[in-house]
């Protein structure tokens, strides 16, 4: 049972680090230009521990966006530093939640990544967007297919976090949700 502690332990340690190198090169240059190479000699890692963690540089993107987006789309609220007092009840209070975490994890990079338009974190996040879309939005009006509501939805959103960050995410997440959804759903 030690071994497998410490194990845990120095793998948990080998991922901060690998994911605190990306996330600094990802603040410095677009993803595109970010090589396996720099996060290894960012990290002080050896090639052969990255690879036994990630296959690629985009299954490492992935996994990032996995760790945040669980706990976003989910709901949960409880556990979240920043904005502990946000209701997130409601899809305008999840929406807020999720560019709180957007702004404010990973040093900024996820809005970067949403505003420069990265396919690999675009479809995911767009995918998570579309589960909480089909069970959080008011019902499309007349005869619309709610296949084709929820997509509307989500490109909007994600246009809406787009320009959010090119606008230096001025506004607060809250003013921004409910811009989204009254503009939506009036």
């Amino acid at each position: 049972m030690r071994n497998e502690t410490k194990l845990d332990r120095r793998q948990k340690k080998t991922r901060h680090a690998i994911y605190a190198a990306f996330e600094e090169l990802m603040a410095q240059m677009h993803y595109r230009q970010v090589t396996v190479a720099q996060v290894i000699d960012r990290a002080d890692i050896g090639r052969s521990t990255f690879y036994a963690h990630f296959e690629t540089k985009d299954e490492l993107l992935e996994d990032m966006c996995r760790e945040m987006f669980d706990h976003i789309f989910e709901g949960v609220n409880e556990y979240c530093v920043t904005h502990a007092e946000l209701r997130t009840v409601d899809l305008r209070g999840k929406l807020a939640h999720l560019l709180y975490h957007l702004r404010d994890s990973h040093s900024g990079v996820c809005g970067k990544l949403v505003r420069e338009g990265e396919p690999h974190f675009t479809a995911y996040f767009e995918r998570q967007l579309g589960v909480l879309f089909e069970k959080e939005m008011p019902s499309p009006p007349g005869q619309a297919p709610e296949t084709l509501a929820t997509g509307v939805a989500v490109a909007a959103f994600s246009r809406t976090v787009a320009w959010w960050f090119a606008h230096d995410a001025a506004h607060s997440p809250e003013d921004v949700a409910r811009w989204f959804t009254n503009l939506m759903w009036r």
